[in-house]
């Protein structure tokens, strides 16, 4: 049974949370790692393992659209992947899906399965809009910040543990820390922000799509965060240098692909 789209008022973060609680925590668990890597951070089969749950999870609980939004989002998304360097394409599992909900909102979850939102997609004008958010979520998987962002979460937890015992602090005090901890949610720098923004730029444009898409993206956002911050904003945060970035990006380099018509060269 599906819940309203009411419902569905949830992050990347929540609901990776959530599928790790219902059992897709098994997938952080590796036999061995490199010396040279970092002992917290997932490996890539890993995060496509933990992807691949979470994904499941998410489209048993809520309803998946195949309506001809669905294939919009599906021919956008692999026109993205088939301008990703050979490696990209074998080493990330992107696949695309709509789901029902009125909330704005988008994510990918590690190793590439990406969800819009109908909220979000039916605010999007044309397809250069779409292959802005599309590119910029699948640069956060090819440049795995969900799990560096794990690893140093995972390294501060030790770190305050490791405080903690030595100090013999109190279960008052533990309790308090504990707390204090749950501020330090996983989230996305604004370093992550702008190569995501940068990535998915030049994935855009070698796809044939025009780059003002991205920048239309941003004001459509911007234009909403005025009155109800779209929960996209919660995890992507949207600044003026940000936007400015995008723009110089653009003009440095990109400034030729501009005259191309906002469906995209493949339409």
């Amino acid at each position: 049974m599906h819940e309203s789209p009411n419902e569905f008022c949830v992050s990347r973060r929540k609901l990776l949370t959530w599928a790790i609680a219902s059992g897709a925590s098994a997938a952080l668990v590796s036999d061995a790692a490199p010396a040279e890597a970092n002992i917290f951070m997932p490996s890539i089969a890993e995060q496509k393992k933990l992807g691949a749950q979470a994904a499941q999870q998410i489209l048993k609980k809520y309803r998946e659209l195949h309506d001809s939004r669905a294939i919009r989002f599906k021919q956008i998304g692999y026109n993205l992947v088939s301008a990703l360097s050979p490696e990209d394409r074998r080493t990330w599992n992107f696949s695309f899906h709509v789901i029902e909900s009125k909330q704005v909102n988008a994510f990918a979850l590690p190793g590439g399965p990406m969800f819009m939102y109908t909220g979000l997609m039916d605010r999007l004008t044309n397809n250069s809009q779409i292959a802005g958010v599309t590119g910029h979520e699948m640069a956060h998987v090819r440049l795995q910040h969900w799990a560096k962002s794990y690893a140093n979460e995972q390294e501060r937890s030790l770190g305050l543990s490791l405080l903690l015992g030595l100090t013999h602090a109190s279960s008052i005090v533990q309790k308090l820390a504990s707390v204090g901890d749950s501020l330090y949610t996983l989230h996305y720098s604004r370093h992550d922000e702008r190569q995501a923004d940068e990535y998915g730029l030049a994935n855009m444009v070698a796809a044939g799509y025009n780059p003002e898409g991205m920048i239309e993206l941003f004001m459509v956002l911007e234009k909403m965060s005025s009155s109800q911050p779209p929960a996209f904003l919660s995890d992507h945060p949207l600044t003026t240098a940000r936007i400015a970035d995008v723009r110089r990006l653009i003009r440095e380099k990109y400034s030729q692909d501009l005259h191309r018509p906002m469906a995209g060269i493949h339409g």
